[in-house]
């Protein structure tokens, strides 16, 4: 079993190099479809250990400020933006609450601010999870936000479309951005490959 190998690989790095790895709060998280068995559970007979000692297996975990579930088969990471609407949502009531305080109640303004405010917090790690967004044939929970802004702000009613809300602002979908991103993202890694110096856009450390 290959990460039976890794993990002795890792042990014997440790040792040799005198670290120490708390077991009690190292977990394993299993990123394909279904889990080891298909069903989001271990198969027979798999599990994982340090020294020794079992590892949890987790279900999520968050890193660098996304959280990451196990992969969907129709979804793949768009679970991450699952939860960057939520927080995005909470962004977006807090700017308005202090732009009304503050007075900053136009259309223009509160547009202003929700760019500087919530949509950086709604396209976060997009370069990540963008594709598999992009491909889903519904509307995302994080557009769906942007789409109630849009709404509320020019006092319009639910029943409006979409589309109608975005052009009465001269907005974009949020999509959109996270193409402009994707794409640069892509671009920045296809230079670092060429670079022979550079590793994923690092410079190398010389020895």
């Amino acid at each position: 079993m290959i990460m039976t190998w890794v993990f002795l690989a890792f042990t014997d790095y440790c040792n040799a190099k005198k670290l120490t790895v708390n077991a009690k709060k190292t977990q394993v998280m299993i990123m394909r479809p279904g889990g080891g068995s298909g069903n989001g559970k271990l198969a027979a007979g798999e599990s994982f250990a340090y020294a020794g000692l079992p590892l949890e297996v987790a279900s999520s975990t968050k890193y660098l400020g996304l959280t990451f579930s196990q992969l969907s088969k129709q979804h793949g990471f768009a679970s991450c933006a699952d939860v960057l609407a939520k927080a995005g949502r909470q962004a977006m009531f807090a700017m308005r609450r202090r732009a009304w305080e503050l007075g900053a109640c136009l259309v223009e303004q509160q547009c202003m601010l929700f760019d500087v405010f919530v949509k950086p917090v709604l396209s976060y790690g997009c370069e990540l999870w963008g594709v598999d967004v992009l491909l889903r044939p519904d509307c995302s929970s994080v557009e769906r936000v942007h789409r109630w802004f849009c709404r509320r702000v020019q006092g319009l009613p639910k029943q409006a479309t979409a589309a109608i809300s975005l052009a009465e602002l001269g907005r974009q979908p949020l999509q959109s951005f996270w193409i402009q991103q994707l794409v640069r993202f892509w671009n920045r890694l296809q230079n670092s490959a060429a670079d022979e110096d550079r590793v994923l856009g690092h410079p190398r450390m010389a020895h």
